[in-house]
């Protein structure tokens, strides 16, 4: 039976996050992801009790899905792609307004439940697990399925929506890494399938598509992680070092590395926690019993005071890569922590900018506290977890979408997208969409 399919974007169209679409299938419709602007989020985010759920879209920090309002009793399940905030931060805000399960991978389910616990949050949706290149037939027109992908985050997934008039193919977020240092690489010969088997639609990160190379493989971080750790002079030193906190892959490779180097390794920040005691719950990563993984503010206070006199002996790793203003390394440079930077202390940035105008100032007016007190500081020892032009031209030619869609970027970026289209034989308005925020856009008609 065919019938008319209209994609909704609602975040992500504009900006770098706040990811959310709504597919309406018929007389039924799914959302794919429901995620938080950080750069607006982490300004209120003291306060966040104290704003509804309207506010907060007003203030641009959640996606407005009003512009859905008259499909909320279509909506049959809720996808999250990935456990990141940009993806999944806004469940607690807008899920309780759709009378359906939420669908993700084991471990982005496993920590919605468990911040749903530990913050008491009050939405009744179900969660449901579907395990990576596996399937759920959601009603007679509807099947949806997570293909496994590599990312900055283990079980991150494609999602593929299989309808009568062909596959929708939603990839927010990927990378192709042929050598993963956590995980399995990305499930080519699946992707190979849909593109025999009629993809209507690709939605398309375009997070890189600026930047004219392949994203290097995990294991390039690792060797520049190595590297950095192993060949730098830091006798008598403090070794800090800063990544996200959701990138299992990168806290192995520092965990390894410091181990090597005679150092105890401890992480401390409550995000760190929770990524890491979940993935090890999961079986997903296993540390030995005696690294340290502190979550509790008072204990981490406590710790830190004894580790200060013997730095030389430790590798810290902390929250707060982006600058935030309440994380762990935005606390030890303005000495509200007993463990203060030295001169000559080495300040390890295992991370990217995240690029949006709020973070970017954040990050660099950590970096001058930094400078100010004498610190080394290692930017950008990093690989992306995003997909770069290269990339998505592969991704295009295994696939072979009728329809290409950019999206989780701004205009240029999404500009970019379509220019490598067209490249590739695509027209822009006529098989190459750009939307914003807000607008819709029919892939089949009935």
């Amino acid at each position: 039976m065919l019938m008319n399919i209209i994609l909704h974007a609602l975040g992500g169209y504009n900006e770098v996050g706040r990811n959310m679409s709504c597919l309406e299938i018929g007389n039924e419709a799914i959302i794919l992801d429901m995620g938080i602007y950080l750069d607006r989020y982490i300004p209120l985010q003291d306060n966040i009790n104290s704003f509804s759920t309207n506010q907060l879209i007003k203030e641009d920090a959640l996606p407005n899905d009003q512009v859905i309002s008259h499909l909320r009793k279509k909506v049959k399940a809720i996808i999250i792609s990935h456990a990141h905030c940009d993806h999944m931060g806004a469940i607690p805000w807008l899920a309780s307004r759709y009378d359906c399960p939420i669908f993700s991978a084991p471990y982005t389910i496993a920590l919605i439940k468990n911040r749903k616990q530990e913050q008491h949050y009050t939405y009744p949706n179900k969660l449901i697990s579907i395990n990576l290149n596996s399937s759920y037939k959601l009603s007679k027109n509807i099947t949806i399925e997570l293909i496994n992908t590599t990312h900055s985050i283990v079980q991150a997934s494609m999602v593929n929506i299989s309808t009568p008039q062909g596959h929708i193919l939603y990839t927010l977020d990927y990378k192709f890494d042929n050598h993963p240092v956590v995980g399995k690489i990305t499930n080519k010969k699946r992707l190979r399938q849909l593109g025999k088997n009629h993809t209507l639609a690709l939605i398309v990160d375009s997070t890189n598509a600026e930047i004219e190379k392949k994203t290097y493989s995990e294991s390039v971080a690792r060797e520049m992680l190595k590297d950095v750790f192993l060949g730098i002079e830091k006798e008598k030193k403090g070794v800090i070092v800063t990544t996200f906190s959701s990138h299992i892959a990168r806290l192995k490779t520092i965990y390894d590395t410091g181990t090597k180097l005679g150092r105890k390794v401890v992480f401390i920040g409550r995000s760190l926690h929770d990524y890491l005691k979940t993935a090890e719950e999961l079986g997903i990563i296993h540390f030995p019993e005696h690294a340290e993984i502190i979550g509790n503010t008072a204990r981490a206070h406590g710790r830190l005071k004894e580790i200060h006199e013997h730095r030389e002996d430790y590798v810290i790793v902390a929250t707060g890569g982006q600058g935030e203003p309440n994380a762990t390394l935005t606390k030890m440079v303005q000495e509200e922590l007993p463990l203060t930077f030295l001169e000559g202390d080495l300040a390890i940035f295992s991370c990217g900018v995240i690029p949006t105008p709020t973070i970017q100032a954040n990050r660099k007016i950590l970096e001058h506290k930094l400078h100010n007190q004498k610190t080394r500081i290692f930017k950008d020892i990093h690989v992306s977890g995003h997909a770069s032009r290269e990339d998505i031209r592969d991704l295009i030619s295994i696939v072979s979408p009728q329809i290409i869609i950019p999206a989780h970027g701004e205009m240029n970026k999404l500009a970019s997208v379509a220019s490598l289209g067209s490249e590739m034989g695509y027209s822009l308005g006529k098989d190459t969409h750009i939307l914003q925020n807000g607008q819709h856009i029919t892939l089949g008609m009935g």
